[in-house]
């Protein structure tokens, strides 16, 4: 056999075998990053209308930026976990220091039933830096990454009580560290959010998503059961907020459940669950009032 043919046949064994890890590594055969995220489907906006013009054009693709760093972490480790959507919108403003490329953001962030705004964002992004985890700690990515474990948080105490906690952990350690950096500005209010997660009030909240989604999810074929466990989750949400009329995730939780409810008793003849919803709900009460006799 010809030498070159055979060191050719050689290579072409050595690239099969190491091909797997490759892969295995976080890249597909053709180079291309692997997405390490397989639950969290993150739509992304980055508005820089407000930038002038150099800086909108250095942060024109900061969008891809943060989608790349979104889908390349693995946030959620449970595999149970069905995917969902998180949107994810930054409103950039100009924030210069000594030269140095530093940017005010407001965030915007949106999960299946929870939303989550800030307008105390600061970091500092130069041209042809990539935004990574490399490095640790930083303020963008940590900001991202805050509210992505609170909408995590959220999602995962639909599977059980209070399996969101770890995720809610995550978050305060992050408000640990962010109060640290040098863009601490925000963090103080992140602190104050992550205070209310914790408190006796928000645990009742969690609770009740325990029985509303066994309810919804737990007995599929059981019309009684469902419209138990739901009721009763009805009236834990009452008693949320009627002992806190600013739970915020409460009246989102509504705004997200409200059809689902009005579906599954619509033909019940139980007045009070409406009558509750009525009271917790009033925007809606024409909708409401139709259930009511």
């Amino acid at each position: 056999m010809r030498r070159d043919i055979f060191y050719l046949l050689l290579l072409t064994c050595c690239l099969l075998f190491a091909l797997p890890s490759i892969v295995a590594r976080g890249f597909s055969a053709t180079g291309a990053a692997v997405p390490a995220n397989k639950t969290i489907k993150a739509t992304v906006t980055v508005i820089i209308d407000k930038l002038p013009a150099d800086k909108r054009l250095k942060m024109a693709k900061f969008d891809q930026q943060v989608q790349r760093y979104i889908e390349s972490f693995n946030y959620v480790e449970e595999d149970f976990v069905e995917p969902f959507i998180v949107g994810v919108q930054l409103f950039l403003e100009d924030y210069p220091y000594n030269g140095e490329d530093r940017y005010k953001c407001s965030i915007l962030v949106n999960g299946p039933d929870v939303q989550y705004s800030d307008k105390r964002g600061r970091f500092a992004f130069q041209e042809n830096e990539e935004l990574t985890r490399n490095q640790g700690f930083s303020a963008i990515g940590g900001l991202i990454d805050f509210f992505l474990y609170l909408v995590i948080g959220n999602e995962l105490d639909k599977y059980d009580e209070m399996a969101g906690t770890p995720y809610f952990e995550k978050a305060r350690a992050l408000v640990q560290q962010g109060e640290f950096g040098q863009f601490f500005e925000g963090w103080d209010r992140r602190d104050e959010l992550m205070r209310s997660v914790f408190s006796e009030n928000y645990r009742k909240f969690r609770e009740m998503k325990n029985y509303y989604f066994y309810g919804v999810w737990g007995v599929p074929n059981d019309l009684r059961k469902q419209r138990s466990f739901v009721k009763q989750a009805v009236k834990q949400l009452d008693a949320v907020l009627t002992e806190n009329r600013d739970n915020l995730a409460a009246q989102q939780f509504i705004d997200a459940h409200y059809q689902e409810i009005v579906d599954l008793f619509k033909d019940s003849n139980e007045p009070e669950v409406f009558k509750t919803l009525k009271a917790l709900n009033p925007n809606r009460a024409e909708i409401y009032d139709e259930y009511i006799q």
